[in-house]
């Protein structure tokens, strides 16, 4: 799958220790047999077990080791995308496992550096997954499970078998309240259709649209993750909005873990479309707004014990009285 507009696509691979990311991996490359896929593993520790155990098949694994991406690696990460990047005749496809502790966003938010990076790489989708037998238990006592889930776009519920259809659905329930609108595949043994994967990630702005529309209502909490839309009649002031946004996120950095949504800004014909990924976030045109469409703004937010009279306050100094 070669991407018409020559950026390299990417595939981000996350979940908590044991979900099955590598045999997913396996999987996901195996049921490719005429794409080249080039693979980033990491892991902690210096000898990566992980890297050992990908199908041959990849045309080539890198190892970044002794670290986490999450944090003192995102260097050596750019670095190697950099080099990668050199290299690009060789490969059509790069996908980048993270450790089972590794908080998704910051992953992102190297790819997100804008300049080189937003030229040569496209971001197509993270994909979190998620083990049907122990997903609560690590969202009930790591918050690491929670951002992984938070910011993925796509949660694959793994070894599916065993489990009740009851207990699935309560899964996905849970899963769709802590992330609303989020798309969740069923599976067993790392296996999952590409072929949806693949269309799902052409979709990704568009289904961003969707669920914010869809979810107007939301609001929930879940051992301290709280998740809650904000909705605006007026429209915002952008640059007033970018500069608010920047300092929230650099201050709240710990605590939002999520934020996704469409906004109104006047003179523009279209959506703007939203998204946070740790303390950066992007700003891009959506859909055009519609003549019939009531122009509104509706913002979706994921956080850990986030008040929202405070963010609705923050929000509604932006706004254009």
């Amino acid at each position: 799958m070669i991407d018409n507009n020559n950026k390299i696509p990417i595939y981000i691979i996350t979940g908590f220790l044991g979900s099955g990311k590598t045999t997913f991996l396996n999987h996901f490359i195996k049921s490719q047999p005429t794409v080249r896929i080039l693979v980033i593993e990491n892991e902690v520790g210096k000898a990566n077990i992980d890297g050992a155990l990908i199908v041959q098949s990849a045309v080539d694994v890198k190892e970044l080791t002794a670290g986490c991406l999450c944090c003192d690696l995102n260097e050596k990460l750019y670095d190697m995308l950099y080099e990668l990047a050199q290299r690009r005749s060789e490969y059509d496809m790069l996908v980048i496992e993270t450790t089972g502790i590794a908080d998704p966003s910051s992953v992102a938010e190297t790819i997100w550096t804008g300049g080189f990076m937003d030229k040569t790489y496209d971001l197509k989708a993270t994909i979190c997954v998620a083990d049907a037998h122990n997903m609560e238990e690590s969202l009930e006592k790591t918050e690491e499970a929670i951002r992984q889930l938070a910011f993925a776009n796509l949660v694959l519920l793994n070894k599916c078998e065993g489990v009740n259809v009851e207990n699935i659905k309560h899964l996905t329930t849970l899963i769709q309240n802590i992330h609303p609108g989020i798309t969740v595949f069923q599976g067993s043994e790392g296996a999952f259709s590409t072929r949806d994967i693949l269309a799902f990630s052409e979709q990704v702005s568009s289904k961003t649209e969707t669920t914010v529309h869809t979810d107007l209502d939301t609001k929930h909490k879940h051992h301290g993750i709280n998740t809650f839309t904000l909705t605006f009649d007026l429209p915002f002031d952008y640059r007033q909005l970018r500069h608010t946004l920047m300092l929230l996120l650099n201050i709240n950095k710990h605590q939002i873990y999520r934020i996704k949504g469409i906004l109104d800004v006047p003179d523009m014909e279209n959506k703007v479309i939203i998204q946070s990924v740790f303390k950066s976030f992007r700003m891009e045109e959506g859909s055009e707004w519609q003549p019939d469409e009531v122009r509104k703004s509706t913002i979706v937010f994921i956080g850990n014990d986030v008040e929202k009279e405070s963010i609705e306050r923050v929000f509604r100094q932006c706004l254009i009285k």
